[in-house]
């Protein structure tokens, strides 16, 4: 069983156009930035790495140390931190400006770093440090006994975000504003949980971080009074993405959350199979306004910030990191040590069938939807390798219909889409595919039938469809009446011109045909009731007849009789 698992999260790879890929050996760390025109970004073998916007082309790289943390640009360099303690400033060549080891100040283990416009700040176990565009170093708040113990540390800190002229951070169950000189202007106190992993994100004059108690805080950055909350099924470990009055974040619920910056009010969620402890990015797929997040289930997502419908899924061999989105591609590591470019300007999702569904004998309905930059788009599929089939198509969706008896091969099968317009087509090596697996002996089912009451002749009558499984509605089912074959869904209304006992057939893809007898009845009084209603009237008349006129006739005579003697 775990076999078949692994083979097909390995065929689940789903990708729009591949524009390059760059591949390191080992983890891409955090999101990958934009400097000089290149792409730069960090890597579990201890090098920042600068790569052509394609992704396909080296330009430099540079050893930093073990584990850097992330990536981003001060003072016109690249900046990068490392978990040893080491902050290191790049220039454009990828030539080390200087390193500062905050070793020398105690520090075992760094957290993050982030900057404003006059230094760069860290975040470590020992304390908060800011260090000056020439690396000097000052100390701003001091720790004792946090030091990582056997790998643990006694309070849990976060990357700082940095403001004008204050530092706002995670310290274990606190989140905490100090100025540019270390002096702390106030802490806010969760009721349970810590923050971790999630940064502030500071927007105006609220500032935005995740925790681990299972909720999205907005906190006031005047006074610390927090806001409002939005509440999640599991931990938050994703930093939060602004833009336009909207707060994107996931949790390890698998959700994807967009909010209210100013309320918290939910305006969509859209899951996913797997933690999302990335940070969206906004962007483009096909022309459609979307944000990108990774997901732990090895999946890129593009989802419409309209209404949190996925528009594309693409996927790697392993866990996602947070997104690009630069010249008309969408541009992310993996832990598989790769980064990848693909473009955005057409795409499209399968919805159903699931990742690693079970089919039966039933009728296979795919579907999803699609998007495309240029005119005369259409979607395309094939399984198996075969060859590419047109699909039924509307608006921004799609759909194909078939008998999987006729289609797919027992065990294993891949369901691949691709989009071709006027400007071209989805390339290879990889298309948005989607892995199920198929048992042809699954039994047939049972098809239900109901027929509306009161069935006359040359009046409309309604014939309902179901499945016997579990009461369903069937859709695309044939049937067979009174010589006439009907196609629908659901239900049919017709008509039957004479009364009588008519035969109906019901008959769908992996299901048993189903007959039945249709009584209908005649429009009108019927005749055989007229004569017996006719016949009553004269069985009245000669009761009346019989038992009181001839009765007063009799007495008439009698008193004639009398009279005349």
């Amino acid at each position: 069983m775990k076999k078949i698992v692994f083979i097909l999260l390995l065929f689940s790879l789903s990708f729009a156009s591949l524009l390059g890929q760059y591949n390191t050996g080992q983890r891409i760390i955090g999101a990958p930035i934009v400097y000089q025109n290149n792409i730069v970004f960090a890597s579990a073998d201890g090098n920042i790495y600068s790569v052509r916007s394609s992704c396909d082309t080296l330009v430099w790289k540079r050893f930093v140390g073990k584990e850097p943390n992330e990536v981003f640009v001060f003072d016109n360099s690249i900046v990068t931190s490392t978990t040893s303690g080491k902050v290191s400033k790049i220039d454009n060549k990828g030539i080390i400006v200087w390193t500062i080891d905050l070793g020398n100040y105690n520090a075992t283990h760094a957290y993050g770093a982030s900057a404003n416009n006059e230094n760069i700040f860290v975040t470590t176990d020992s304390g908060v440090y800011s260090i000056g565009k020439t690396g000097v170093v000052k100390i701003l708040v001091q720790f004792e006994n946090n030091a990582l113990t056997a790998g643990v540390m006694k309070y849990p800190m976060t990357t700082p975000a940095a403001g004008k002229d204050f530092i706002i951070y995670g310290k274990g169950d606190e989140l905490v504003k100090i100025d540019n000189k270390g002096k702390i202007l106030w802490k806010a106190k969760l009721d349970q949980g810590s923050f971790w992993l999630s940064r502030p994100v500071i927007d105006g004059s609220v500032v935005y971080i995740g925790a681990l108690d299972n909720k999205m805080h907005a906190y006031a950055i005047s006074n610390g009074q927090e806001v409002w909350t939005v509440n999640t099924k599991n931990w938050i470990l994703s930093t939060p993405f602004i833009e336009q009055g909207m707060l994107y974040f996931g949790g390890n619920d698998g959700t994807v959350y967009a909010v209210s910056t100013g309320s918290g009010s939910a305006m969509w969620k859209t899951q996913t199979q797997r933690t999302v402890q990335t940070q969206a990015t906004s962007g483009y797929m096909g022309g459609e306004d979307v944000i990108f997040v990774g997901s732990g289930d090895k999946g890129i997502y593009a989802i419409s910030k309209t209404d949190g419908s996925i528009v594309w899924k693409g996927g790697t061999a392993s866990a996602v990191g947070s997104p690009l989105f630069y010249l008309n591609s969408v541009i992310f590591g993996s832990q598989d040590g790769t980064m990848y470019c693909y473009s955005t300007e057409r795409a499209c999702s399968i919805n159903t069938p699931q990742e690693a569904e079970l089919i039966g004998r039933k009728e296979l309905v795919v579907s999803g939807k699609y998007v495309s930059e240029n005119s005369g788009a259409r979607v395309e599929i094939n399984i198996n390798n075969g060859e590419w089939e047109a699909t039924q198509q509307d608006s921004n969706d799609w759909e194909y219909y078939t008998d999987p008896t006729q289609k797919l091969v027992s065990g294993l099968n891949i369901i691949t889409c691709r989009v071709v317009d006027t400007g071209g087509q989805e390339l290879g090596p990889s298309y948005t595919s989607v892995a199920i697996n198929h048992n042809p002996t699954e039994p047939l089912s049972e098809i239900k039938v109901a027929i509306s009451p009161k069935v006359i002749e040359g009046q409309n009558f309604t014939i309902y469809v179901n499945d016997g499984d579990d009461g369903s509605q069937i859709e695309r089912f044939t049937l067979l009446l009174n010589g006439e074959t009907y196609t629908g869904s659901d239900n049919i209304s017709t008509m039957i011109p004479q009364a009588g006992a008519y035969e109906v057939t019901v008959s769908k893809i992996g299901f048993n045909n189903k007959k039945t007898v249709i009584n209908v009845n005649p429009n009108g009084i019927n005749p055989v009731f007229v004569i017996i209603g006719i016949l009553g009237i004269i069985v009245i008349i000669w009761l009346v007849w019989t038992k009181f006129i001839k009765q007063r006739f009799a007495k008439k005579e009698d008193k004639i009789e009398i009279i005349q003697q």
